[in-house]
């Protein structure tokens, strides 16, 4: 069976597709194309026919996939997905999990704010208790392109998304604000109950290993939180979300059948959507 599940990380500027059975994903493509529309579908689409070939799985009608998605990803994009895993590889199941809950489940947490470092912009989820705080997330346009574009100096390259020491909101527009300044942002929002476990617990995404020290000691120094992890696992983390809600018995209502999609094509399932959102449960 589990050579029949395909996990496909949408990453924020990668695509890593494998079995759910494997330990890494077995192919790492750059997409840094933004939003899927419809003027990449067939891009897509030609990812996924590659990784289906190569694994000798083109045509089996038991496939079923499970989409590790961006926090921001639409409706419209998951159609989009839906339709092309449906329509041209006639896959039998599609779901979707946020991956900020997988990096949880990776760092063996259910509560912490998940910081994904992407090429176009940063994302900061809140998570408690496997559950993304939906009203709090944040986002900043800081992300790698900014790193790339600008001359190389020496120490971290990170640092100007991470904090910088002439930000001043008054001059700056929302969307550009350095990343310690959203996740202090986000603890002040929060009920004064959830601030202590997710400020103490921070998670970051997609940084080199090289930059790791350098990141964590910038944190301890700027902000009160006693762990900082880089998520290792997520891959495993995964292939346990894709048995646990693949193999469910009962409906699975972060994902869509077969039938379901031709029945209804306009159909996605949506985290945030409250019938949706009870599907963690099933996580625990």
């Amino acid at each position: 069976m589990s050579n029949n599940i395909v996990i496909v990380y949408m990453g924020a500027n990668r695509i890593e597709i494998g079995r759910s059975a494997d330990a890494c994903p077995q192919e790492i493509i750059a997409w840094k194309t933004g939003s899927i529309n419809e003027k990449n579908r067939e891009e897509l689409k030609k990812i996924f026919e590659y990784y289906f070939q190569i694994c000798n799985i083109l045509g089996n009608r038991e496939v079923q996939v499970l989409i590790l998605e961006d926090i921001f990803i639409s409706v419209v994009e998951k159609r989009i997905i839906c339709s092309i895993l449906f329509k041209e590889f006639d896959c039998a199941h599609v779901s979707f999990v946020p991956r900020a809950i997988v990096h949880c489940l990776s760092c063996n947490t259910r509560n912490a704010i998940v910081i994904d470092i992407g090429t176009n912009y940063t994302t900061c989820v809140p998570i408690f208790d496997l559950r993304p705080l939906q009203q709090f997330i944040k986002y900043s346009k800081r992300g790698k392109r900014e790193v790339e574009s600008r001359i190389p100096l020496p120490g971290c390259p990170y640092m100007p998304i991470f904090f910088d020491e002439e930000y001043n909101s008054k001059n700056c527009e929302v969307d550009e604000t350095p990343v310690i300044n959203l996740v202090k942002n986000i603890v002040e929002s929060l009920p004064i109950d959830l601030r202590r476990p997710l400020r103490e617990n921070i998670i970051i995404v997609n940084i080199e290993e090289a930059y790791e020290t350098a990141i964590r000691n910038l944190f301890k120094l700027k902000m009160d939180t006693s762990k900082i992890q880089f998520p290792k696992n997520y891959w495993q983390a995964g292939s346990a979300c894709a048995k646990i809600l693949l193999h469910y018995k009962g409906s699975n209502i972060v994902g869509i059948e077969r039938d379901e999609f031709y029945n209804n094509p306009h159909i996605a399932p949506d985290w945030f959507d409250y019938y949706f959102r009870t599907g963690v449960k099933r996580l625990q």
